[in-house]
């Protein structure tokens, strides 16, 4: 599985946690984080889609089915998307979670997707997503492997 997001990480504990959760994850799974270069465009839909240009750039190269997280996308519970991702590793396909950046995505982007995801109703900085996602990837093989991580 492929992580693609907007940026590379600065702030030093979101980048600590991301670690965490990656080394976690690659005991029980392939994964990969594709990072493409923030836009300097001072203005916000400028920087929008020049960002999601250099993401559809990427996913042009990408096999397999495209999970968009976005404020317009579906919320799902832990154990839904647990469910979810199983279904779609059980049919053998790859699949790219795309994370994009301050100002998020144009609709190019989110008519790639598969899947829209949101993380929740709240606003959160981009990169704190990255961390609460990693999280729950993390806790969604935790939940199919029954190991009590998770506690509904």
């Amino acid at each position: 599985m492929t992580l693609l997001c907007v940026g590379s990480l600065k702030i030093h504990w979101i980048t600590a946690g991301c670690a965490d959760f990656l080394a976690r994850l690659r005991h029980v799974c392939a994964v990969d984080v594709v990072e493409v270069p923030a836009s300097k465009q001072k203005d916000s839909s400028r920087q929008a889609e020049e960002e999601s240009q250099r993401l559809l750039r990427v996913l042009e190269k990408q096999e397999g089915d495209v999970w968009v997280l976005d404020e317009r996308g579906k919320d799902m519970s832990s154990t839904a998307f647990a469910d979810a991702l199983e279904s779609t590793r059980d049919a053998g396909r790859p699949l790219t979670f795309v994370l994009g950046g301050a100002y998020g995505l144009t609709d190019a982007v989110r008519s790639r997707a598969y899947r829209m995801l949101k993380l929740s109703d709240m606003t959160f900085p981009h990169e704190l997503c990255r961390l609460i996602f990693l999280e729950q990837l993390y806790r969604a093989h935790e939940i199919r492997r029954g190991s009590g991580y998770h506690h509904a």
